[in-house]
C-alpha cells in the first residue's frame, strides 16, 4: 500500500483564496526563550502561534460554509470523508477558462473505463500545472451541469486541484449550495493528483478537525493506493 499526500503545504504568507487573509505562523514559544524555566538536559520547548481562514490550504467544506443552520465541522459525518475513491482527469481537454461540465466528466469516466458508483468519493482532476501556478485563481472550476452529474451520481464526498468548485464569477454559487445540502461534502485546493491512477479505484481521506460553529477545516487529504 503506497501513501500518496494530495495536500497543499501550509506556511507562513500562505493564500490559499484571494478573499481570505494569508496565513500567519509565528513564532511562540521558542528554546531561546523558554529555556530557563527548565533543567537540563531539556533546552525549553518551541511552539507556534497560528492565524489563519478555516478555509486555508487543502479544506474540506460544511455545509454551514453556504447553508443556513448547516454542519459544522464538528458535525460532519466521518464516514463522507473517508472511502472508495476515484479520479477524473479532465486537464488534458479542458481550457483554464471554460468550465468543468457533465459531459467533460462523462468522457473522463469512459476514457478511463471507469465506473462512478453510489457512495465514492470523485476527486476531479482540472489542470496540468502545479498548484498557483500561472492564472490559478481565474481557472473555471465547475459548470453547474457538473455538480448536478455528481450530484445524481450519489456519490458521498468531491474534491479538485482549484480553490473553488464554482465558477468565480458566478455568485450564485449553485455547486456549494447543491451539493452540501445534501450534504456532498467539497475538498478544495488538492495537489498530487496526477500520481493517482487514471483506471482503478484507490481510499482517499480528509478528515476535517471538530471545530465548533467552523464552516471548513484544513484537512491532511491521503490517498491509499495499492
Amino acid at each position: 500500500m503506497k501513501i500518496i499526500d494530495l495536500t497543499l503545504e501550509i506556511y507562513d504568507g500562505l493564500v490559499s483564496y484571494t478573499s481570505h487573509p494569508p496565513i500567519v505562523i509565528q513564532e511562540e514559544s521558542t528554546f531561546d526563550n523558554s529555556g530557563h524555566r527548565y533543567i537540563a538536559p531539556c533546552e525549553g520547548f518551541e511552539s507556534r502561534f497560528l492565524r489563519m481562514s478555516d478555509h486555508s490550504g487543502t479544506h474540506i467544506d460544511a455545509p454551514l460554509h453556504f447553508i443556513r443552520g448547516g454542519e459544522s465541522t464538528a458535525e460532519m459525518d466521518l464516514t463522507k470523508t473517508y472511502g472508495e475513491a476515484v479520479l477524473l482527469d479532465v486537464s488534458s481537454f479542458k481550457d483554464p477558462f471554460e468550465p468543468v461540465t457533465a459531459e467533460m466528466l462523462s468522457q473522463a469516466e469512459h476514457r478511463q473505463g471507469i465506473t462512478i458508483q453510489r457512495d465514492d468519493i470523485v476527486l476531479v482532476r482540472t489542470r496540468t500545472a502545479k498548484w498557483g501556478q500561472g492564472d490559478f485563481f481565474l481557472e473555471h472550476a465547475f459548470a453547474t451541469c457538473a455538480g448536478d452529474w455528481l450530484f445524481e451520481k450519489q456519490v458521498k464526498c468531491i474534491g479538485l486541484d482549484l480553490a473553488n468548485i464554482d465558477v468565480h464569477d458566478n455568485m450564485k454559487r449553485e455547486v456549494h449550495l447543491k451539493l452540501l445540502s445534501v450534504p456532498i461534502y467539497i475538498v478544495e485546493n488538492l495537489v498530487n493528483l496526477e500520481q493517482l491512477p487514471l483506471n482503478d479505484r484507490f481510499t482517499f481521506m480528509a478528515l476535517p478537525l471538530k471545530l465548533k460553529n467552523s464552516t471548513a477545516s484544513p484537512v491532511r487529504a491521503v490517498a491509499y493506493v495499492k
